[in-house]
């Protein structure tokens, strides 16, 4: 009896034509959810760049920044986009204040945090994510005492989610 044998080459093109169409059918499939996440992170770094541009108080030094996209408060009907430094200060509470009430930074929730007592105060909280909601998740504090950190942020609302699991 002759045994009829597929040759070597065309197993390999059989093989290599199956694994071709299986991934371009998984980024078929996933594109719609790879294009509303690269989508939301372009607005982020969309108003991260804006956020940059904000002057500090000469008496003040960063400590950490942090973005964040995802939906801090609603039903999911949005994406909430949220920007912040962690600064610490010596001087003037006031003056701090005043020196920022002077910028306008297009958010919906421009602000400016004291934090007291090692944590943000309890009107603040509802603006924050919930990952940078205690101080501890800023990574770094203060190097000296006299040092009081404060936070200074934004706030935006956009896009419809529509698939970007980070929203819902």
């Amino acid at each position: 009896m002759v045994s009829k044998r597929i040759s070597k080459p065309y197993t390999l093109s059989i093989t290599s034509s199956l694994l071709a169409t299986c991934l371009i059918l998984c980024a078929i499939l996933l594109f719609p959810f790879a294009r509303d996440v690269l989508l939301h992170d372009y607005a982020l770094y969309r108003y991260s760049q804006v956020f940059q541009r904000i002057n500090h108080p000469a008496n003040t030094s960063p400590v950490f920044y942090k973005k964040y996209v995802g939906l801090i408060s609603g039903n999911g009907n949005h994406c909430n986009y949220f920007v912040g430094e962690l600064r610490r200060y010596s001087g003037d509470r006031q003056a701090i204040s005043s020196f920022y009430a002077g910028q306008d930074y297009t958010g919906l929730g421009d602000g400016l945090m004291f934090i007291e007592n090692g944590k943000f105060p309890a009107a603040g909280g509802n603006w924050l994510p919930p990952d940078l909601a205690v101080l501890s998740a800023w990574q770094g504090s203060p190097d000296e005492p006299r040092d009081q950190p404060y936070l200074v942020y934004t706030l935006h609302l956009d896009l419809d989610p529509v698939l970007e699991l980070r929203c819902s």
